[in-house]
């Protein structure tokens, strides 16, 4: 039975790369941060508060070669109830070059795409939060172009008395509105996520585990180099086939540790099994799977990095600035005033 990977299954795939430092720090998937950023927007839409409230977040990765990948948020509460999010996400992929059909170079073309969001989250029973996003895509690949509207939908479980939050979200609902060329309709990614985090009055460590790809059992590596390459001569209906079964559940979770340091400084490190299974040499000692980063605040400032190794020796750095205007908008008044 042949399998399809992942990759290629779905036009749009760039906005499951995660939006802010701090979730490409925890694994790429964190959709149980109730926290000030309002980046997390595109993790789940519930995940909008009111310490969102005037933060805007300013995000980009830079990719081994000339890709570049971004996010520009912003939240806000306005008279009635709940907290409102917009955002911008881009994905560019630097100059290649087009050639004809004799493989002659006829010039150079900038592929990119773009979505735009527009969230809304409402607390209720002071425990939970429901949120729901609106997105509207477009990609230009050269000569062809694609368009598509989705929505995620998340509902959010959070005690701050106990430090736990849940989520779970449904993400990229919808279909394409127009489509590359002759290709026809493409499926949206879409998918279930799920997440816990758990904190410790006292004790600076929270824990998070993230479960993605709920949709789809087996979202394994179909790699040919796991068949027994040995049994040449043996009828392959007597080769007992591998199930895979503690790998396949792995796949679709991601464990991370957080360290928060006096409110002000937060050390992150996760381990996705997922990118580890994917990425991994069997010629060269490696860790894709694992992922570091910190995260700085400074009055109405906050500064993000994280670092994920790759293959090949080569890494992922994502950077993140959110600034906080209401702190500007209050002291413009306090010095105004006689």
């Amino acid at each position: 039975m042949l399998r399809a990977q992942l990759g290629g299954s779905a036009a749009f795939r760039y906005v499951l790369l995660p939006p802010t430092a701090k979730i490409a720090a925890l694994g790429g998937t964190h959709v149980s941060g109730m926290g000030e950023d309002p980046g997390a927007l595109a993790a789940s839409p519930s995940l909008l508060n009111a310490r969102m409230n005037r933060q805007i977040s300013f995000n980009t990765a830079v990719y081994p070669g000339s890709a570049n990948y971004g996010q520009l948020a912003y939240a806000h509460q306005f008279r009635f109830p709940g907290t409102l999010g917009w955002s911008v996400q881009y994905m560019t992929y630097g100059k290649i070059e087009s050639r004809d059909l004799a493989g002659n170079v006829t010039g150079t073309f900038s592929p990119s795409e773009v979505n735009l969001a527009a969230a809304y989250a409402y607390p209720f029973a002071r425990y939970f939060s429901v949120g729901a996003a609106a997105r509207f895509f477009y990609s230009g690949l050269g000569t062809a172009g694609s368009t598509a509207l989705t929505t995620d939908l998340g509902f959010t479980f959070h005690d701050t008395a106990r430090l736990i939050t849940a989520t779970l979200v449904a993400k990229n609902l919808g279909a394409q509105l127009s489509y590359y060329g002759d290709a026809g309709r493409e499926p949206m990614p879409m998918d279930l996520q799920a997440g816990l985090s758990v904190g410790f009055k006292k004790f600076p460590l929270s824990f998070h585990l993230t479960l993605h790809d709920l949709l789809r059992w087996d979202i394994r590596y179909d790699n040919p180099a796991d068949q027994n390459q040995d049994a040449l001569f043996i009828d392959s209906s007597q080769i007992k086939q591998r199930k895979y079964i503690a790998d396949k559940i792995f796949s679709h979770t991601i464990f991370g540790v957080e360290a928060n340091i006096k409110n002000v400084v937060r050390l992150m490190v996760s381990y996705n099994h997922q990118r580890q299974q994917e990425l991994k040499l069997a010629t060269r000692r490696g860790a894709p799977g694992l992922s570091f980063g910190i995260d700085v605040r400074i009055k109405q400032f906050g500064f993000g990095y994280s670092f994920q190794p790759l293959s090949q020796g080569f890494t992922l750095n994502h950077l993140s600035l959110r600034i906080n205007t209401a702190g500007f908008v209050r002291r413009s008044k306090v010095s105004a005033a006689p």
